[in-house]
């Protein structure tokens, strides 16, 4: 780029680049910013521009959204504990040293259309815990489904105090015995059609209001989608094509 003077990346990543992909979408790459300086012939080395970034983030012009992602969004996505703190309870107290994580519908209820009459919590163990788990759960009075598949996928229903019992993966987002809003999330998408939770549509929607609403990890969200294939690779195209409209690059959330 010649322009008879030294061109001031800075001031241009503050004052046009990012607020230019800021309203594209909520949320973008390292390469979607370099993408935007190429198409104006501006060089930047990755040592510097990653250094800039980080002075924006820390003067909140722009928020982190994991690894090599930012957003616009100042504030991160809370997930409310409170419908799976019983459970938690239950199976701490039941199995103290054992390794599981728990999550369920009604953490996400506020983003989406359809008012849900009822709920249903997932926890994910060790295999060899899951049949344990289950018995002493359903003799606490829940209505357990044990890794249902096929069959009994299909002839799934919520009803009071509903449980499913899944295998943990070992990438799964979790803080403590809380799967994160990343791996919820991605569960729910892998979820709502194993078990007829909602439709796509609606899930979609759903998405869009909560991750445009409070910041999530975007690269949480696509690393541990792509652990999930295929299914997770789904969802990793819908939020290239329809959540990400300004970014092409999203099909590696390893941006550097």
């Amino acid at each position: 780029m010649t322009t008879g003077k030294t061109t001031n990346i800075k001031s241009l990543l503050r004052e046009e680049c990012l607020p230019a992909l800021n309203q594209s979408a909520a949320y973008f790459s390292m390469p979607d910013v370099r993408a935007w300086l190429q198409q104006r012939g501006v060089a930047c080395s990755p040592p510097v521009l990653r250094d800039y970034l980080s002075q924006f983030m820390r003067s909140r012009l722009i928020h982190d959204a994991g690894r090599g992602w930012y957003s616009r969004i100042a504030s991160p996505c809370v997930l409310n504990a409170k419908p799976v703190a019983p459970l938690v309870r239950q199976v701490e107290q039941a199995f103290s040293l054992l390794d599981f994580a728990c999550w369920s519908t009604e953490q996400v209820r506020s983003f989406g259309h359809l008012l849900l009459a009822r709920f249903v919590a997932f926890i994910h163990t060790d295999r060899d815990a899951m049949a344990s788990v289950a018995d002493r759960l359903r003799d606490a009075g829940y209505d357990i489904y044990l890794n249902p598949r096929g069959v009994a996928a299909r002839e799934f229903a919520i009803r009071e105090r509903t449980v499913v019992i899944r295998p943990r993966p070992t990438t799964q987002p979790r803080d403590g015995h809380l799967v994160t809003i990343e791996g919820l999330l991605v569960d729910l998408f892998i979820e709502r059609r194993t078990l007829h939770l909602m439709d796509e549509g609606e899930y979609f929607r759903m998405f869009a209001n909560l991750a445009g609403h409070s910041r999530v990890s975007l690269a949480g969200i696509l690393d541990y989608a792509r652990e999930r294939r295929p299914a997770g690779l789904h969802l990793i195209q819908h939020i290239k094509a329809e959540f990400l409209k300004n970014s092409a690059l999203v099909g590696s959330s390893k941006a550097q």
